[in-house]
């Protein structure tokens, strides 16, 4: 008779095959589901077979158990603080069936010691907050900080059975080195850091057979700066016309996204916005161009700069958050805007130092590998249950 393979929760608020975070979750399970009795415990509608195809993963059932609750209706992709609480509710309740409780994206008190990945400062208003106060995006109201903003928060850990000081007790592991630094100075919570998990593009196209473009990634939304970007571009643009623009993402019916619409029309078409590309699709069309172009400072990580430097691309960050340890280099790093378009035209008139580039940020591209996260998260497991007594019933 077989002895019994231990248990283990890897939980995830939100699993979609459009996100940044969910290789966290879906690559922790493809490595962990040998030696375990692995479920994934999620809300939404996203299915394996959808997320297999986004991410590279290949798990399925009954070697994995998937689970999914609906998401509320009234909150849809609103209120996450409130959002989560049945799924948290549901994850302490059965907390200890698990010998191992995994939380993939950021903090969660699931009633005892666990497991928890810190994707962004999202769990923290105050860090949050600080993170994003030049941005703009705080001037909605109900995130302002305040009575109404503080209740709705308290009501929602009452309501979930979390405690401020719960997720304390956790291993935790950091997306970045920034991160780390972070939680420690902001909680003093010390971590070790394992960078996400960025699939390697198998047939990226000659370099000389990319287009000479920029590409950008991510939600459009002050925070990510793409007006700004779009100002750098047309500067550099002066000395280097051929120059063209594709911004991948989402415009949303806001006032925001009606400007940077307004923009992208009236550049004449060297701007276009490709709406949200995933998968397989975004990785085909980031291997078409050379450049890559970031713009949101204290970024935790900074996934999109990552999959934009494992296609191949040469990409420029500002000076600040886990970005800059991904191209780790003084010309891809900007400390403002004029800087960016000095540092950005330096390196296009010059091919050496572009070959020079490339070959640095191919280097560094192997830090951000699957084969590493998988390695860095099975440590993770095994250091906590060396450091911890089995909790199943």
């Amino acid at each position: 008779m077989s002895a019994r393979r231990p248990r283990l929760a890897v939980i995830h608020p939100w699993l979609r095959a459009a996100g940044g975070s969910e290789p966290v979750a879906l690559w922790a399970a493809e490595e962990l589901k040998t030696d375990y009795e692995v479920e994934i415990l999620t809300m939404g509608k996203s299915g394996l077979d959808e997320l297999n195809a986004a991410y590279g993963t290949s798990l399925a059932e009954p070697e994995v158990r998937f689970v999914r609750l609906p998401i509320p209706r009234l909150l849809g992709t609103r209120g996450d603080a409130w959002r989560g609480i049945r799924l948290v509710r549901w994850v302490r309740a059965r907390a200890r069936e698990f010998d191992v409780l995994l939380s993939s994206y950021n903090v969660m008190d699931f009633g005892r010691p666990g497991i928890q990945y810190i994707s962004d400062f999202s769990f923290s208003d105050r860090m949050r907050r600080a993170l994003m106060e030049n941005t703009g995006d705080w001037r909605e109201g109900f995130r302002r900080a305040g009575a109404a903003r503080r209740g709705y928060l308290a009501m929602g850990r009452i309501l979930s059975g979390q405690t401020k000081r719960g997720w304390r007790r956790n291993l935790t592991v950091a997306n970045s080195a920034f991160t780390r630094d972070l939680l420690a100075a902001a909680f003093g919570v010390q971590t070790s850091v394992v960078f996400p998990p960025v699939p390697r593009i198998d047939s990226p196209l000659p370099w000389e057979q990319r287009a000479e473009g920029f590409v950008s990634v991510g939600r459009i939304v002050p925070e990510k700066r793409v007006i700004e970007m779009i100002d750098i571009l047309a500067r550099v643009r002066s000395a280097s016309p051929a120059l063209v623009y594709r911004v991948l993402g989402r415009v949303p019916d806001s006032s925001y996204g009606r400007t940077v619409a307004d923009r992208a029309r009236a550049a004449g078409g060297w701007i276009r916005l490709d709406g949200p590309v995933f998968g397989p699709a975004k990785a085909k069309k980031l291997a078409g161009y050379r450049y890559g172009l970031a713009g949101r400072f204290h970024e935790a990580f900074g996934i999109a700069t990552a999959e934009m430097v494992r296609a191949g691309m040469i990409v420029w960050v500002p000076a600040s958050g886990g970005q800059t340890e991904i191209v780790d280099h003084p010309d891809l790093i900007y400390d403002d805007d004029a800087d960016a378009v000095v540092k950005i035209g330096r390196v296009l008139c010059d091919p050496a130092r572009q070959s020079a580039l490339r070959a640095h940020l191919a280097h560094q591209a192997e830090k951000f590998s699957v084969e590493r996260f998988r390695a860095g998260i099975r440590e993770a497991v095994t250091i906590f249950r060396e450091t911890h007594e089995p909790h199943t019933s």
